[in-house]
């Protein structure tokens, strides 16, 4: 037989075989039919086909010709089997039953698996996963659940940042709703600003980023609430030791639904007074105090069968004091969160749906000091108008998205002020920045065969910082640019690849590469993790960060036991890193912080694991990530590599729940990870009567190992028509004293020429016990 008949009686036999596929699309419904159900598992029994529904309930899967046995679950509806007979391409509606053993929403846990979630590049969260972590404080919590996973770098006691995959905390995309929240965090890391009341799902990026998310480096995380109708009214009340909280569902006709979620703490009356009182020991010593609240407004209205309005709005802020009684110094900060998007989603036909979201974000942060009659402080702000268009187009074996985002920054990094007494120093009028994006996406995910996928993205984007604005120069002169005059520009592509291939139905393999461009950037002013640091967009001399990742990873299913877990192998790189030179004394001058950045590289490569046990009455994880995490500025280290702050060699935690009885579960959150990079003095000297610091190598020492155990009880009442649950928490139980920062104590005299200097850590939070009630209304 001649090699090019034997080519063609390959591809034709290749042919034939997609000739016996077919394609069912559907959509799938709770039984009212009123309600899609999204993150729904759609299986086969005799295939190693799977797929999830999507936000409007909808899925594709490829079938063999004749007769097959597809199977629909989801954990807060019974499971639905049903016999297909199918000859060509079919499209079907499929209704499910509630299930009323999971009828308290805060318990639904739609787990899609390892293999259906990370083979799309996310790890979901769900309510129920909040759950099965202790509480901090009474309270369950959305980031410190994601702290947990693996590539998640803790960045210490009260640190409110996610340092994903070796990145810094600004190189994450944080929506809710659609909308970009700049400041995810309350109690300076404890809490995040969203309230789990409040949500629905999380989608959580970190590597194969797909192209319709731009503008961050590192990771996407997509906070979806429950964007469906509410057909019954349900009233929620909890309150903890540290806040209570109000929640609340309104349906006003069968079309349209209102939602609301309130919070607000009380720790000046119960937390702090405790803590204060353990850490001093008189009236001289340091003095903490700190409140925070937040606020959810949603509405849901359904217009016709294929067209859904959702509006959403959030409002949050946080005060935080710190008081140094022996020099009567009161320092002050206080930051504030505002989002608010209108979403239009359309299914235009039974492969055709239309996403438009009209988006607004708002950030500002203040600080503050006063002694005696001296005040000072610095402000900054951000302002975001964002428009987004998707549309996705399911054709065989394809699933396209296509769209558009623009973007509107304004943003006013520092604006110092400062009095003594009745007289005001003069400091200028402080730059606003003005920057425009505009952003077309394109991408296709593409279903080979029944063992291999393809997903490839591009994103186009074209960024440009405008007027009005004031260039100073070294002669005191001012050069104005009016509004909406260009000063730079730029156009930039970024890629996203993912190759998914299973060995079997379940075991699979994927790679997944990406590039990202940011175009905004946190800039860095502490050391400490106090939220002091600013956003700045791209300028002349602050060029946008671009990066590079890649993984390559397997994952596995063992569903007959219930265990489930993968390894994953990544390497990242950056360029125009960013440091500030300065401190935030220095923000006082009003400086052009352009002038006073420093531009480098980044490097950091690692291997993910992590193993999930979901049957049982004992459930949990255990996740583990060993890395390195590097930076290289020709302005630090005399050019040489150094860690980063951030970077954790080790970094482990366990999870664990246990389900005692239909009442009573026990949950347990054990981490422990190598301690933050810093720069250490290793020796000093006196000059002309002062002490000089000579320090070592940057980032060459390390703060102690940072571990931790948690542990919390729940019980739940069912009482007529109301449920109700105690749960009694305990943060930090062996009161390990991880430390929040360093500073150093001289004792002895200049002039005797003995001074010894002593190294002192502060730790913020001892051991807590907290007791939380909550009852629900139906």
């Amino acid at each position: 037989m001649s090699k090019p008949f034997l080519v063609l009686l390959l591809l034709l036999l290749g042919f034939n075989g997609l000739a016996q596929k077919v394609f069912l699309e559907g959509v799938v419904l709770a039984d009212s039919g009123r309600k899609a159900i999204s993150g729904a598992r759609v299986s086969l029994k005799s295939s190693q086909q799977q797929t999830v529904t999507d936000q409007n309930g909808y899925f594709k899967i490829q079938l063999d010709k004749g007769k097959t046995e597809l199977r629909i679950s989801h954990m807060a509806y019974a499971e639905l089997s049903t016999a297909l007979s199918l000859r060509k391409d079919h499209h079907r509606t499929f209704y499910l039953k509630t299930n009323t053993q999971f009828l308290n929403e805060v318990q639904i846990s739609g787990d899609q698996g390892i293999l259906q979630s990370n083979l799309n590049n996310y790890h979901l969260l769900r309510a129920a996963d909040l759950e099965k972590t202790p509480a901090f404080l009474g309270v369950h919590d959305l980031i410190k659940t994601i702290k947990t996973l693996p590539g998640i770098g803790n960045g210490g006691e009260g640190n409110a940042g996610l340092f994903v995959r070796g990145s810094n905390s600004g190189q994450n995309l944080v929506l809710f709703n659609h909308s970009v929240v700049y400041n995810p965090s309350h109690l300076l890391g404890f809490f995040s600003v969203f309230n789990s009341n409040a949500v629905e799902q999380v989608k959580f990026y970190k590597s194969g980023i797909p192209s319709e998310y731009g503008g961050r480096l590192s990771a996407v995380i997509d906070i979806k609430s429950n964007q469906a109708v509410a057909d019954s009214l349900r009233l929620e009340a909890e309150l903890s030791v540290l806040a209570a909280s109000l929640n609340l569902k309104i349906p006003i006709t069968k079309n349209w639904s209102f939602a609301t979620s309130m919070r607000k703490t009380f720790m000046n009356h119960s937390v702090w007074p405790i803590v204060n009182r353990l850490g001093n020991r008189d009236e001289s010593s340091n003095q903490m105090r700190y409140d925070f609240y937040d606020l959810n407004f949603s509405s849901a209205l359904a217009l016709t069968a294929k067209d859904r309005l959702f509006a959403t709005f959030y409002m949050g802020a946080d005060d935080f004091g710190f008081d140094i009684r022996r020099f009567q110094i009161n320092n002050g900060m206080d930051w504030q969160n505002n989002a608010a998007s209108l979403n239009w989603n359309r299914i235009v036909s039974d492969k055709i749906v239309l996403d438009n979201t009209l988006s607004y974000s708002g950030y500002r942060f203040n600080f503050g000091m006063q002694q005696e009659g001296f005040k000072a402080g610095v402000q900054s702000a951000i302002r975001d108008f964002s428009y987004h268009s998707a549309l996705q187009v399911y054709l065989d074996q394809h699933q396209l998205k296509a769209g558009i985002d623009l973007n509107q920054h304004k943003f006013k990094p520092n604006t110092p002020f400062a009095r003594n007494g009745l007289t005001d120093f003069d400091y200028g009028i402080a730059n606003t920045y003005f920057a425009d994006e505009g952003a077309l996406f394109l991408s296709d995910d593409y279903q080979f065969s029944e063992r291999l996928s393809i997903y490839a993205g591009l994103r186009l984007t074209y960024y440009r910082h405008t007027g009005p604005y004031n260039i100073t120069s070294e002669d005191a002169s001012v050069t104005h640019f009016p509004r909406s005059k260009t000063l730079s520009d730029e156009l930039f592509l970024e890629p996203s690849f993912t190759a998914r291939y299973h060995l079997n139905k379940q075991t699979a393999l994927k790679f997944a590469y990406s590039r990202n461009v940011q175009t905004i950037h946190l800039i860095p002013v502490t050391a400490s993790n106090f939220p002091s640091d600013f956003w700045m967009p791209s300028i002349n001399g602050v060029p946008p960060e671009k990066g590079n990742q890649y993984s390559l990873g397997i994952f596995k299913e063992w569903a007959d036991s219930g265990y489930e877990g993968y390894i994953d192998l990544y390497a990242r790189d950056s360029k125009n890193a960013i440091e500030f030179s300065g401190g935030i004394m220095n923000l006082f001058e009003n400086l052009r912080i352009e002038d006073h950045i420093y531009l480098g590289k980044g490097k950091s490569y690692g291997a993910e694991f992590f193993l999930k046990k979901k049957k049982g009455k004992f459930t949990g994880y255990l996740s583990y990530t060993l890395s390195r995490s590097e930076r290289t500025f020709a302005e630090i280290n005399e050019g040489q590599v150094f860690p980063f702050k951030y970077d954790r060699t080790h970094d482990l935690s366990l999870v664990s729940d246990y389900k005692l009885s239909p009442r009573w579960n026990l949950s347990a959150l054990f981490t422990l990870a190598t301690g933050n990079a810093y720069t250490k003095p290793v020796s000093r000297y006196l000059i002309a009567g002062n002490v000089v610091n000579e320090y070592g190598a940057y980032n060459s020492s390390r703060m102690p190992l940072y571990h931790r155990l948690d542990l919390s009880a729940g019980y739940q009442f069912h009482t007529g028509k109301y449920k109700s649950s105690l749960s009694l928490s305990v943060y930090n139980v062996y009161n390990k004293k991880n430390p929040m920062f360093n500073y150093y104590m001289a004792r002895g005299s200049l002039s005797s020429g003995r001074v010894s200097v002593q190294e002192k850590s502060i730790a913020l939070l001892p051991v807590l016990p907290a007791i939380n009630y909550k009852v629900v209304f139906r």
